[in-house]
């Protein structure tokens, strides 16, 4: 055997093991992206985070300050009663330091003083295009023709809709998101996502390849015009663009499958090159990458589930039986959950969900013809907490809900007696004393009975015995002689 050959023999008995570790290795139930960037993907219908990762890490707002911005202008629109179809002049003082000369990255339209534009272009090209000028333009609109204030008046506004929404990490330093001031999270911008979603006419805005013919969209997730290899076709706009001008890219979108929408971040990617050619490329960890991983993991691995239906529903789930004690009629009374559990559920093993639960400490164990119940004492109110339910998947707890008492029940006063009454004599401390009491007469009667007995039979057997062996006694009594004679 030649030595070539050897070695090549050896080498696969080597690699052999690590063969058979793959071969049985288990599926990865996370997702692995090309890249690691801060990222959430979120159910808006459930109101549930799917996946998230560096969610918490700050970063400048950048491109998603304009989504805040424009939702606080078109309610201030909503508010006066303007219609985006409405036209409007441009000041000059509105779109002044937007854009850095130089900077091919910079998004702008060219805005200048007097241009005449609607509203909707406006919106449309602060979401399609990123434009900074536009949302400047729109900012400085509201600001002195309909708040009659100033831009920091704008901005406060901006801050107080962040807080409702409850975006805790955010604060807005501009309106535009220019020049890499305030912070924010991908967990809180994930909510800004989700309150988005709800201006339907802008989504609609956002979700195009190009507006007015000319302005093409610039999220490479919806339009491939400037660079190619990024679109998706389930993605819903929303919005792409830098944090700074350094870098630091965020991409925010949007899905739909049967009837669910879901809500995706990804911030801090690798910013976007550009050369004088007009050709783009990203550099390696790109947000793109990121999101061609996370909404297919997201829309192929999860599914809708009904855990539950809560109280009121015709529907509704008994959880758990409990039997009716301290002087209740004798019934049961059902547990139902407080409310509707409905949740995305990724479980790729098929697997069953186990409902564990956990009752109050109202809640005892009583034993009854020889079984043990769960049992609970009146009076109980309907609605009462009496424990909860969680659901677990695979050792994983899905989701907790309070169980509910379904109907009230009202102690029977009668019964309540008689039952307290055969508790005290019977149960505990007087029940033992009692019981004792109870097998010393037994007892008592026992013995009676049978020193009775045996005193009856003695007295028989000596009673018979005396009668047999007695001689009888002769009849001495003479009779009187010629007794007939008279």
């Amino acid at each position: 055997m030649s030595k070539k050959l050897l070695c090549t023999l050896l080498a696969c008995l080597l690699l052999l093991p690590v063969l058979l570790l793959s071969v049985g290795a288990e599926p990865e139930t996370v997702p692995l992206f090309a890249a690691n960037n801060s990222a959430v993907a979120y159910c808006i219908d459930t109101e549930q985070i799917l996946y998230e990762n560096k969610a918490q890490e700050v970063h400048a707002p950048g491109v998603t300050t304009k989504l805040m911005a424009l939702m606080v202008a078109y309610d201030l629109l909503e508010n006066t009663g303007r219609k985006l179809s409405e036209k409007i002049t441009v000041s000059g003082s509105w779109v002044r330091d937007t854009y850095i000369p130089g900077d091919r990255s910079s998004p702008y339209l060219g805005l200048t003083q007097g241009d005449e534009c609607s509203l909707e272009y406006l919106f449309a090209c602060s979401l399609v295009s990123n434009a900074n000028d536009a949302c400047a333009a729109l900012v400085g609109y509201c600001t002195e023709e309909l708040m009659m204030a100033t831009r920091e008046d704008f901005l406060e506004r901006m801050n107080k809709k962040a807080e409702a929404l409850g975006m805790a990490d955010t604060v807005y330093g501009d309106t535009i998101g220019f020049g890499g001031v305030g912070q924010t999270t991908a967990a809180d911008v994930v909510k800004l996502a989700k309150a988005f979603y709800l201006y339907d006419e802008l989504v609609k805005l956002s979700d195009r390849d190009v507006y007015n013919r000319n302005i093409w969209n610039k999220n490479y997730l919806e339009c491939d015009k400037f660079l190619q290899g990024y679109r998706m076709d389930e993605a819903i706009g929303l919005i792409a663009g830098h944090s700074t001008n350094q870098g630091g890219y965020h991409l925010v979108t949007f899905t739909e499958k049967e009837g669910i929408a879901y809500a995706y971040v990804v911030m801090g990617g690798s910013r976007e090159r550009q050369e004088e050619d007009g050709s783009r490329w990203f550099d390696d960890g790109n947000a793109y990458d990121d999101m061609h991983g996370l909404v297919p993991y997201v829309l192929d691995s999860f599914g809708y589930q009904k855990l539950c239906s809560g109280k009121g529903e015709k529907d509704v789930t008994f959880l758990a039986d409990l039997r009716l004690g301290g002087g209740a009629e004798e019934g049961i009374l059902r547990l139902v959950p407080e409310k509707t559990v409905e949740l995305m559920v990724a479980n790729p093993n098929g697997a069953e969900i186990q409902i564990v639960l956990n009752y109050d400490e109202r809640v005892y164990e009583a034993e009854k013809a020889g079984k043990t119940y769960k049992t609970v004492d009146a009076p109980i109110k309907q609605g009462e907490v009496l424990g909860t339910a969680s659901f677990v998947l695979e050792g994983k707890t899905l989701a907790t809900v309070n169980m509910l008492a379904e109907k009230s029940v009202e102690v029977n006063t009668l019964l309540s007696a008689k039952n307290y009454l055969f508790s005290f004599l019977f149960e505990g401390p007087m029940g033992n004393i009692i019981k004792w009491v109870l097998i010393i007469i037994i007892a008592w009667v026992a013995l009676a009975l049978l020193f009775w007995v045996i005193r009856q039979i003695f007295r028989l057997v000596v009673w018979g015995n005396g009668k047999k062996d007695k001689p009888e006694k002769e009849d001495k009594t003479e009779k009187p002689e010629n007794m007939n004679k008279m």
